[in-house]
């Protein structure tokens, strides 16, 4: 059980003013190249895809294996979280056979509000699940919160970048490109709040947490992230920035104490 609240108060902060830091200038001066953010997105996937796979899902198996709970919770949770964006994007948000439900990235204006309400509401609700994960990381270990919580951070630099985007080139309104950034900085302290509250449910829910979590950030990688990188970047770059985002994550969880 998370039972310090300062750690949790201390990355709501940070992860509130880091979307906010990174894409406020940008927004007041200039905005970055199509093939930058491409390369963003791609660290992007590789973090998701390595918080999931080598952080994520080994420790909810071992916080299982502690509590005593079937290991086929973090399964039951993986399926949860990935099918519950899949429905989420498919029918909530309006997603059309064009686009898939995925948001593209563009360097010229398109001035689509669809697109961008859209687009911000998958970066609102993927923002929400990074938050959300953070507290029941602290459940588990304050080193496995730490790691967690570091990747989170880093992760929000690229897609502060892809919600700046989406706000210069689907509204003219500078009003609602703040609310755009606004919204894209809120929703991991609000995703903290709600994770906290699922953690105070007691120890077998953590695994299914956990589960649910790493299903969401596999589906984000996998069906959001890649596919808008082979939509239109073809650069080896970019493969590479996927591979600097997993390895990054893995040194940084390989270096972290033991909890």
């Amino acid at each position: 059980m998370v039972t310090n609240l300062w750690p949790l108060a201390f990355w709501a902060a940070v992860t509130f003013a880091t979307p906010l830091i990174f894409t406020l200038p940008p927004f007041l001066k200039a905005r970055a190249s199509e093939r930058v953010l491409h390369l963003m997105l791609g660290f992007s996937a590789g973090v998701l895809g390595s918080l999931a796979f080598v952080e994520i899902l080994p420790e909810a198996f071992e916080f299982a294996r502690d509590v005593e709970a079937p290991s086929i919770y973090v399964s039951i949770g993986v399926a949860l979280g990935f099918f519950s964006l899949l429905i989420v994007e498919r029918y909530l948000l309006g997603a059309d056979e064009e686009h898939g439900g995925h948001f593209h990235i563009h360097t010229e204006p398109v001035l689509d509000p669809r697109h961008g309400i859209m687009g911000v509401s998958a970066l609102t609700i993927h923002g929400f699940m990074d938050g959300f994960v953070i507290p029941i990381s602290f459940s588990v270990s304050p080193e496995v919160g730490l790691v967690v919580a570091l990747a989170i951070v880093i992760h929000q630099i690229p897609d502060s970048f892809a919600a700046l985007s989406l706000a210069l080139n689907t509204t003219s309104e500078r009003g609602t490109r703040f609310l755009y950034v606004f919204l894209t900085a809120i929703d991991t302290p609000l995703g903290i709040a709600m994770g906290l509250a699922l953690a105070g449910l007691g120890p077998h829910i953590i695994p299914v947490g956990l589960g649910f979590v790493a299903g969401t950030f596999v589906y984000v990688s996998a069906t959001d992230l890649i596919p808008e990188l082979r939509h239109r970047a073809r650069s080896p770059l970019v493969i590479i920035s996927m591979i600097l985002g997993f390895s990054i994550i893995m040194m940084i969880s390989l270096m972290a104490p033991p909890g």
